[in-house]
């Protein structure tokens, strides 16, 4: 009796530890389990937070960037004067507005230019270079006068020569800081525009199309010149020429520019640009 009574006690025993294991194994499954459960959970919301960056990256790079109105997306200029397909002759000017040798073609050509473009005598195709970016101490002077300057023709064309001028008239020197946004809207004030051109300059809208547009235009275009470019109807007008006073006007006026504009007086010839 005694011995069955041990024999009892033993495998009471071996039950309580079978059933303490087998629920130690019901235990650690239930954790794997959850475990498993977990890791899939992260792996799917970090595959599809991937996917999402993919998917808006490849959405936001294939949306064109903003131009300004009138302007196609892969247009790389804006258009002054008389409008496309015209017959009047075609200038092609490139100009960084902190480029110094740009501020004399300015000074010797500007006002010639700009008799030209409002009597419509001349088709203009103005890409606005961004060469300077490194040489102001902001790292970004050229295309923040770009954008500007792309705001205001967006605005209201007729008051983008204006603005240019004051761009030109108060031109920073290379290596400063260049004019600060506030002045940037200021002069667009001053020549005439709306206070949507004050949110464009502050939200730097056209930066995108003159990085991603203007830039490899003007670069295929003058191939690889710098500022600033200038051809008449696609024949290269040098600096040895623009800078002597009322020549570029002539040469317009040669290719069938009829304005009565007279020769600008200018300075000196300049050294640089696309002599």
């Amino acid at each position: 009796m005694a011995a069955s009574t041990a024999q009892e006690r033993r495998e009471a025993q071996r039950e309580a530890i079978r059933a303490q294991r087998q629920a130690e194994l019901k235990r650690q499954r239930s954790r794997r389990t959850a475990i498993i459960a977990a890791i899939v959970v992260a792996a799917l919301a970090i595959a599809a937070g991937i996917g999402y960056l993919v998917w808006s990256s490849s959405k936001a790079a294939s949306e064109p960037a903003a131009t300004p109105a009138g302007v196609a997306s892969e247009q790389p200029y804006l258009v002054l004067g008389a409008p496309e397909g015209s017959g009047k002759p075609v200038v092609e000017l490139h100009l960084d507005f902190m480029c110094p040798i740009c501020g004399i073609f300015e000074q010797y050509n500007g006002e010639d230019l700009a008799n030209l473009i409002e009597n419509e005598d001349v088709t203009v195709h103005l890409y606005m270079r961004r060469f300077l970016d490194s040489q102001s101490t902001t790292g970004d002077y050229s295309s923040r006068a770009a954008n500007a300057a792309a705001a205001v023709y967006n605005d209201d064309p007729a008051h983008f020569i204006a603005f240019q001028q004051l761009l030109f008239t108060n031109q920073p020197a290379e290596g400063s800081a260049g004019l600060d946004d506030e002045t940037l809207w200021t002069y667009a004030q001053q020549a005439g525009a709306s206070e949507q051109v004050q949110k464009d300059i502050q939200a730097r809208t056209f930066q995108p199309w003159i990085r991603t547009v203007v830039d490899p235009g003007a670069q295929e275009s003058s191939g690889g010149a710098g500022t600033p470019y200038v051809t008449v109807n696609g024949t290269v007008v040098t600096s040895a020429e623009w800078s002597q006073p009322g020549v570029l006007l002539q040469t317009i006026q040669a290719a069938g520019g009829t304005s009565g504009a007279s020769a600008s007086d200018g300075g000196g010839a300049s050294d640089g640009g696309n002599g």
